[in-house]
């Protein structure tokens, strides 16, 4: 057995000291379901209909052509036109219209093509008006396609305003639970967690293998997603992410190919492969040709980065990307765009600071609640490490707008809205959106986090009696999408208990870890949870504010070993002493270990073997050891 110079400390048995909070705020009464900069929106936005609609039966009211008429019919709804026209030909077009319309919406959202159901509506218009020549229409069709769309926006008014009146009821309702609910999130003390298992340990070994293969080489990552979810871009951040948190949680006095491989992901997410999406969805939907890929919106690329360079600063004690220049996104060899962390970070702040919402899109004139959250995160990262101003500098209009603009009148969080027409893409709302953001609201709202975690928790889950997790998943969204394959097969619920998972785990709700976690295992495969569980309580919040202790930050470390030979499980130390966890990749074999950071010139010792080291000068020793399939070493100081 090791000796344990660190205590390890799980996920439940974390002792509870301090309440982060005092009590869980109310959900703020709402008369009106949208806030202003919303309403303004909503309501330039049915302005344009209005007068697309005025435009859309003036032929009919004018008693122009046939040709005419179906054009407009057809601009008014897509369809319309061939409604008009008639006849087999004219309703298979309508339907065809109608589906076209709808998939074109379809990449809209996805991809930001605003231009594109415009298009659709005026191209099928067109092509009724092209297949009617010569021919008169359907006379009712002139009433009756108006009527249905009139028909079709009272409908659709109506509803908003019975949903808006249930999430009032539904928030007073909650408040009423709020109110005798218990805060969860506790302040405690920031201790390593325990040796990796051996699912966990399966998924390590993997980044691994991804992130310290050639910066230009891709074997192994997906490529056939560009845009969304799959896209490398999300590959590489959910990577570097995990392995700094397994750094800051389990290995924080390990750097060698740990370092090495967050480093490469960071370069990997500067590489034109990563990136160059951008130019086609700023020309489509911006309409500016742009290569720089941060510089205009984009913080589905800016804002991630910035975490992944906050955390891995966080975790390993190192800042390789603090020169001018060392963030260089090149798109070829006479065009580059050079930055550095504290620069890209500008690019952020800038960006919030253009809309006055305070927040800024991640597709084209789409913003997602979410990603503003990773980009804040990202700010508060850099602000405590250098002392700088950045969150200051957009937070009071950010806060403002989460709480007037973002949340629902049930507390809910709007998950995407559309910057120039103000509403937003209901599909998108569920368990997997709303989790999304709870462990990056910890860090400067952990009240919001509070509130929104147990609304969530009324509304979506809960622990059965067996002990797994009843969840309730919204179709047709992304509760129901297949995951992207970063590391698994795919499987339509593992995207929203993932979320559900990493939230309930930075919240310190051990009920719900335990359930979600025994849920996973049963559905997928033993050992999955611990594939996906890099983070302990609060580590977020701790990453931000708190940094890593000064026994973790000044302490002896492992700083190399070889990789696959040894792979390093826990690697923690005291200030003093060094505790390491050690399996063997390639066999039971005799490996190199290099030491830093020790005190010069003074002695140390392997409590197993009764080796001994001495430090040189600048505090570094090497050691050949004989590494077992699982193996302990404790190095202490010779008293």
């Amino acid at each position: 057995m090791a000796t344990q110079f660190i205590e390890p400390a799980g996920m439940a048995s974390a002792p509870p000291s301090d309440r982060l909070i005092g009590t869980i705020p109310a959900i703020p009464e709402r008369r009106r379901a949208h806030g202003p900069l919303t309403a303004y929106r909503l309501r330039r936005f049915y302005a344009g209909l209005a007068i697309l609609f005025l435009l859309g039966i003036a032929p009919v009211v004018l008693g122009m052509s046939a040709q005419w008429k179906a054009f407009g019919l057809g601009v008014l709804l897509p369809g319309g036109g061939f409604l008009f026209a008639g006849g087999l030909v004219g309703g298979i077009g309508a339907m065809l219209s109608i589906v076209a319309f709808a998939v074109i919406m379809f990449i809209w959202w996805a991809r930001g093509v605003i231009l594109g159901p415009p298009a659709v509506l005026v191209g099928t218009a067109l092509l009724s008006a092209a297949w009617i020549e010569g021919r008169e229409g359907v006379a009712a069709m002139e009433y009756a396609v108006p009527a249905a769309l009139l028909a079709l926006h009272g409908y659709l008014a109506l509803r908003r305003r019975s949903r808006f009146a249930t999430q009032r009821a539904r928030g007073m309702e909650l408040n009423g639970i709020l109110a005798r609910t218990e805060p969860i999130l506790r302040e405690t003390p920031v201790e390593a967690s325990p040796e990796m298992p051996d699912g966990q340990i399966r998924e390590y070994r993997r980044m691994l293998d991804l992130a310290l293969q050639p910066v230009d080489t891709w074997k192994g990552f997906a490529t056939d997603d560009t845009w969304q979810d799959g896209a490398l871009r999300y590959q590489v951040c959910t990577m570097s992410w995990n392995l700094a948190f397994g750094q800051y949680t389990q290995l924080p006095a390990f750097h060698g190919y740990l370092n090495q491989a967050q480093e490469n992901l960071i370069r990997k997410h500067i590489d034109r492969k990563t990136w160059n999406y951008w130019f086609w969805e700023s020309l489509w939907g911006n309409f500016r040709i742009e290569k720089n890929p941060v510089t205009t919106d984009n913080i589905m690329l800016s804002g991630f980065l910035g975490v992944s360079l906050g955390l891995f600063e966080t975790a390993s004690g190192t800042s390789p990307f603090a020169a001018p220049g060392s963030l260089t996104f090149r798109w070829d060899e006479k065009t580059a765009f050079p930055y550095d962390h504290t620069a890209l970070l500008e690019e952020v702040v800038k960006n919030y600071q253009r809309y006055d919402l305070g927040w800024f899109p991640c597709e084209p004139r789409w913003i997602y609640s979410m990603c503003n959250l990773v980009g804040h995160t990202a700010l508060a990262l850099h602000d405590a490490r250098h002392g700088s101003d950045m969150v200051g500098r957009v937070g009071g209009r950010f806060e403002q707008t989460m709480e007037e603009e973002m949340m629902m009148a049930d507390g809910r969080i709007k998950v995407c809205t559309s910057t120039p027409f103000g509403f937003e893409v209901p599909s998108l709302s569920g368990l997997f959106g709303e989790t999304w953001g709870i462990r990056f609201l910890t860090p400067h709202a952990p009240d919001q986090a509070e509130r929104l975690w147990q609304v969530l928790k009324q509304d979506f889950i809960k622990r059965r009696p067996d002990g797994s997790l009843e969840f309730k998943l919204l179709p047709l969204g992304w509760d129901t999408r297949k995951p992207a394959n970063f590391s698994f097969e795919q499987w339509p619920e593992l995207n929203p208990l993932t979320m559900v998972l990493w939230s309930a785990v930075e919240m310190g709700d051990d009920e719900i870890v335990s359930a979600t976690r025994q849920t996973i295992d049963e559905m997928y495969s033993p050992g999955m949870a611990d594939a996906l569980t890099w983070t302990r309580r609060n580590t977020v919040r701790d990453m931000v504010t708190k940094g890593l202790p000064e026994a973790w930050s000044k302490g002896p470390l492992l700083a190399e070993a070889v990789y696959p030979e040894t792979i390093v499980t826990r690697a923690v130390s005291d200030g003093r002493a060094l505790s390491l966890v050690l399996r063997a990749g390639e066999g039971p074999k005799r490996v190199k270990l290099g030491f830093a950071r020790l005190v010069p010139e003074r002695g140390y010792r392997v409590v197993q073997t009764g080796q001994r080291v001495t430090a040189d000068a600048l505090g570094k020793a090497a050691l050949d050891f004989n590494l077992d399939s699982r193996s302990e070493l404790d190095l202490v100081p010779e008293s």
